[in-house]
């Protein structure tokens, strides 16, 4: 048995297999997406498919990587050669949606393999109806891009011409999707490299002994985490705005139950399968309430095979959390998004110094394409927009920042408009956009991106604009999304959240994401710090006044104490008044 300090130096050795995985993919990567915005993630599992390492930039794939690794690799081990490779983006053989691509390398040392690299990234565009992967009013799987089934596009560690071939045909930007697969491809052989060192470091005997001792200590580390939260069943809900093709709000149910050292992630109550592609995969629902649930249990914990153990899953078959027939799925990150948020509401009670009130709620796919004035060549771009973060019960919430499980960095306005025919016209916080509280929510963020000389299509697959992030005791919601066109035009045009939009030559697209739900009564917030908001123009002097109770002097830069404390005088008694209901 390996000692404690000998456990975290092999613990560590395994980490920076999966890191170095990581720089490989995201420095030899051509795409801004994973070479910028870090939308991938590397992992590494040992000969009986156990989960033993991932680097930690995209928390989201952790799901789809322990789901479909272990699933379709299992029965094809004697079907693999030394510098193979499977191909595979399929939702109903345990992946997320299409646009996210797996590699998976057996990786053979001394003749016999020894583990499996397996690498996640998502590409930009994956063929279907609309530029960038995430069409908006499909009803079925077929029509949101090329699907791979775990088909063997790799041997002796170079891909197969004709299967690339196929695949780079039937998307677009193909050279650049070209660059971004060969980029997975060696991301995997630096995986096999670096394992087959350690294994000839420690011997085969030892990684094995050194394996079921790590999995075993994070199992133990888990549980206890576990146990350490109150026994009991802990409920939340919400609703999402519409599937994009059924213009109707469809729930979102999560119950926790905590029963010593185990818990259980239970979807029932969730709406059925919807329509259109607001559908996820179990693995995403998994990944999505896991991120947040990770982050509740706190510390540095190993993120392997043992750290799943003490968790069941239930996704009911057929609802918009495990649909079947082939039901689209392009919009499956906006329900584990807010899988993540019910994590976080539905522990409140149990766990109030530590939750957080809503935040955006959103990925916020956008996804812009056409033919590129400047070189009359096509081109096609996707991100996200980041948004406000929920208050703590000691911080207000992160400015524009991404959430959860979405770790992706900011896209540079240089690096954008150097590889897209647009301005960013505006990229900026939106003020009056958070929940107020004792803390504050984070504030959203305006991006206006002006299309020159050509037309250009222009998708959104993103949440939140009829429904607002929720605060939590006595904090009032952040303010919804919107989505416009020309939004300073004296006829701007609201589009959905779920819209494909032709735009004209110089059109304006906006994307204004939610601010993040507040925490606590607002009247409990620090005047100075009301005013500070104020100054800094997070918070409007009208908002001070009929949300926070504080009346400011812009003028001479104070407080008007008096008038606050009658302000606020007037707001607790309105609370009273209305049953202390403070939305």
């Amino acid at each position: 048995m390996p000692t404690a300090g000998a456990l975290e130096i092999f613990r560590h050795s395994l980490k920076s297999i999966v890191e170095e995985m990581g720089v490989t993919l995201q420095r030899t990567a051509y795409s801004t997406n994973i070479k910028i915005r870090r939308d991938h993630t590397c992992a590494i599992f040992d000969s009986n498919l156990r989960h033993i390492a991932q680097h930690d930039v995209a928390p989201q794939h952790v799901g789809s990587m322990v789901s479909v690794v272990p699933r379709n690799m299992r029965e094809r081990a004697g079907d693999l050669d030394p510098g193979d490779g499977i191909l595979i983006n399929d939702p109903y053989k345990g992946a997320v949606h299409l646009p996210d691509v797996m590699i998976i390398s057996p990786l053979y040392h001394d003749g016999e393999i020894a583990g499996y690299a397996a690498n996640s990234a998502h590409h930009v565009d994956i063929g279907g109806s609309t530029p960038g992967g995430i069409p908006n009013d499909s009803t079925e799987l077929f029509a949101e891009g090329l699907i791979l089934p775990g088909v063997k596009a790799i041997r002796n560690w170079e891909f197969d011409d004709e299967i690339l071939d196929l695949v780079t045909r039937n998307v677009r930007g193909s050279d650049m999707r070209l660059g971004d697969y060969r980029a997975q491809l060696g991301a995997n052989k630096i995986g096999e490299e670096r394992l087959g060192d350690l294994l000839d470091e420690y011997g085969a005997s030892a990684v094995d002994e050194h394996l079921d001792a790590l999995l075993d200590y994070t199992e133990r580390r888990v549980r206890a985490a576990v146990s350490a939260l109150p026994d009991g069943t802990y409920q939340a809900e919400d609703y999402m705005d519409g599937d994009g093709v059924v213009d109707e709000p469809v729930l979102l149910r999560l119950t926790l139950e905590v029963d010593g050292d185990e818990m259980t992630i239970d979807f029932t109550g969730t709406a059925e399968q919807n329509t259109g592609p607001l559908n996820c995969t179990p693995a995403m629902a998994f990944a999505g309430s896991m991120a947040v649930i990770m982050s509740l249990l706190g510390e540095d914990l190993p993120k392997n095979d043992g750290f799943y153990r003490p968790f069941e899953t239930i996704t009911p078959e057929g609802t918009m959390v495990n649909p079947v027939d082939d039901a689209p799925v392009a919009g499956g990150w906006e329900i584990a998004m807010r899988a993540g948020e019910l994590v976080t509401k539905a522990m409140a009670g149990a766990m109030p110094e530590e939750t957080i009130a809503a935040t955006k709620g959103i990925v916020c796919n956008i996804a812009y394409g056409g033919r590129d004035p400047r070189s009359d060549e096509k081109y096609v771009y996707y991100e996200t927009v980041a948004g406000g973060y929920g208050a703590r019960a000691t911080k207000d919430g992160m400015e524009a920042v991404q959430t959860h499980f979405q770790n992706t960095a900011n896209s540079p306005i240089e690096e954008l408009e150097s590889e897209v025919p647009l301005y960013v016209r505006r990229y900026e916080l939106i003020g009056d956009s958070a929940g107020a509280g004792r803390t504050r929510g984070g504030l959203g963020v305006r991006r206006d991106m002006e299309f020159y000389d050509h037309s250009a299509s222009f998708s959104l697959l993103t949440e939140r604009a009829k429904s607002k992030p929720w605060g939590l005791f006595g904090g009032h919601s952040g303010h919804a999304a919107k989505y416009l066109i020309n939004p300073d035009s004296d006829d701007p045009m609201t589009v959905s959240s779920k819209s494909t939009t032709k735009l004209d030559p110089n059109d304006v697209a906006s994307v204004q994401t939610p601010g993040g739900g507040g925490y606590g009564n607002p009247t409990d917030r620090p005047p100075e710090k009301v005013l500070e908001d104020v100054l800094n123009e997070k918070v409007s002097v009208g908002a001070a006044r009929e949300e926070y109770g504080v009346v400011v002097d812009l003028e001479t830069r104070t407080v008007d104490d008096a008038a606050t404390e009658r302000k606020r005088a007037e707001l607790a008694e309105a609370r009273t008044t209305d049953g202390g209901e403070d939305e």
